[in-house]
């Protein structure tokens, strides 16, 4: 009988071995963050002649762009940009003529902003004063002050992120149409403004 209860038990014991749970060894897999990149929409305010100038539209995306860490921003092209600015200004009748149309302000950036579904607007002014017209002995030559404008603009809060301003003096014995051309000037103005218009890592990780 003994034997018996003795075979029993080792029977028991060793069913129960072969049945236990070959343990596991734990996995960390380091966490994803898939939070949706917020959308950057890139906005020029500037006379109808400077926004179509080509020089103008390529500076624009070669230092806009990499401001904005692709990780966390999506960056809308700026032909889309540039065109919904274009079709607001027309549905409002801002547009005067080619050379001049109402300037955008802070109520019209928000609702085009929000049309486009931007969650900020990094808003370009660049315009100029008066021509002030030089004589010299055998040409005539035009003056003028550019002023560029760089802000970023929360499109909920409303609130300016970031404000830069640049003034360059320009001059021109060129002209288009009879008006002196300040092309170069322009260009020039709003390269260095966005050359000095630096986001810092404390406001990107604000936004």
């Amino acid at each position: 009988m003994k034997i018996f209860i003795i075979t029993l038990l080792l029977m028991i014991t060793a069913a129960s071995s072969i049945a236990a749970p070959i343990p596991v060894p734990t996995v960390f897999v380091p966490s994803l963050d898939l939070s949706p990149t917020k959308t950057v929409g890139i906005f020029l305010e500037a006379p109808p002649t400077y926004i179509n100038n080509e020089k103008i539209r390529s500076i624009i995306p070669e230092k806009t762009i990499p401001m904005f860490p692709r990780a966390k921003f999506t960056v809308l092209p700026f032909d889309q940009t540039a065109m919904s600015v274009r079709t607001y200004k027309e549905d409002n009748r801002m547009i005067v003529n080619q050379y001049y149309s109402t300037p955008l302000n802070r109520s019209d950036i928000q609702k085009i902003g929000k049309e486009l579904k931007c969650d900020y607007v990094l808003w370009l002014k660049v315009d100029n004063s008066a021509p002030r017209v030089g004589a010299g002995l055998f040409s005539i030559s035009f003056k003028t002050t550019v002023t560029a404008d760089v802000r970023l603009l929360n499109i909920e809060t409303m609130q300016y992120l970031i404000s830069k301003e640049i003034v360059k003096d320009g001059s021109s014995t060129a002209m288009i149409m009879g008006i002196p051309s300040f092309e170069n000037a322009y260009a020039e103005a709003l390269q260095k403004a966005l050359d000095e218009f630096i986001i810092t890592p404390a406001t990107l990780a604000t936004m």
